[in-house]
């Protein structure tokens, strides 16, 4: 080719090369970190976050709870969210240069409303921040790792020992315990820093929302079919313990039958059908010590002197001893 008038092609025009991701806007990026997700608003304390990462300002959250339709696009924001239970309230480090706006979103911000306690960072979205679960307190992932090198990655994070940035110095507090229990560098608060779920990401990526998401519907499914097993087991056992109970005229009538004898403990049952077969035998007990009461109305003297009550010991008479090794007492 060439000396025809034509154009030569080089090789952004021959092979075709994956498209560059576009970057993310940093205004738009900055302002989740200065604007509740749900009402546009300022940030402003107390701020709660969501198990997504979404930070709300609470009096806006509770609004949004007392009435759905309050904000329009609600649904789509928090509509994975069922009650106060599934927020953290936030202990936010407050920024001294961050000067409240009554702006909206449209404004470009210069500062971002709260800080790093450890670096000092402006939580901007510059660099990524997390908030331990147990206690609420925020910090730069850098930076808490740095003074916690056992802190998990989470659940969706996949990092390397050659991601350390330069905040990810030797470690400077180690483990408190042998248990693993480390304190909160900020409040003091013991957690487990190896636990998945020991911090939450914030505003972290849409695709690691969307798997923050899913562990959060499955352990809510998960809570739910463990609910209605115990329910189960609770109707199944009549007192949810798992042990029968047993009316108290069924356990005299298996002493009287020497059922009972000591060496196994008496089965309690609750079931309608043995209390009423219960009461049927003590009916039937009463009703013989009653005929046996009357047949001895009509005995002589003589017969009766046989039914006698043992005398606790006392020297038996010839009578006594020949009528007691001849004749079974009933009573």
């Amino acid at each position: 080719m060439g000396a025809d008038g034509g154009s030569i092609p080089d090789r952004r025009d021959l092979v075709r090369t994956k498209a560059q991701a576009g970057q993310t806007d940093k205004s738009l990026l900055r302002e989740l970190y200065v604007l509740c997700a749900l009402s546009k608003k300022p940030l402003s304390k107390p701020v709660v976050l969501d198990p997504l990462g979404k930070l709300y300002n609470k009096d806006s959250i509770l609004e949004y709870f007392l009435d759905k339709t309050k904000y329009g696009d609600g649904e789509q924001i928090c509509g994975h969210l069922k009650g106060v239970k599934d927020l953290l309230t936030l202990n936010l480090t407050s920024n001294p240069d961050y000067s409240p706006s009554t702006a909206t979103a449209d404004t470009q911000y210069t500062k971002t409303p709260f800080i790093c306690p450890l670096s000092l960072r402006e939580m901007s979205g510059v660099i990524p921040f997390i908030a331990i679960k147990s206690c609420g307190c925020v910090f730069s992932d850098a930076a808490l790792r740095g003074i916690i090198p056992t802190l998990t990655k989470g659940i969706t994070t996949n990092t390397s020992a050659q991601d350390m940035t330069p905040e990810q110095a030797k470690p400077a507090v180690p483990s408190d315990d042998k248990k693993g229990l480390v304190g909160c560098p900020n409040c003091g608060k013991e957690f487990d820093p190896t636990s998945p779920t020991a911090i939450i990401p914030i505003n972290p990526p849409k695709e690691v929302q969307d798997v923050l998401l899913e562990n959060l519907l499955l352990a809510r499914a998960s809570a739910k079919s463990s609910k209605k097993r115990k329910n189960a087991e609770k109707t199944t056992n009549g007192n949810g313990n798992g042990v029968l109970e047993v009316a108290e005229p069924v356990k005299k009538a298996i002493k009287i039958n020497g059922a009972s004898n000591g060496s196994s403990p008496v089965p309690r049952i609750n079931s309608p059908s043995i209390s009423g077969s219960a009461r049927s035998v003590q009916d039937k007990l009463a009703e013989q010590e009653q005929k046996r009461l009357k047949a001895q109305e009509n005995m002589s003297e003589a017969v009766k002197s046989m039914f006698k009550p043992k005398d606790g010991g006392a020297k038996k008479s010839g009578a006594d001893d020949f009528f007691g090794r001849t004749f079974t007492r009933v009573s």
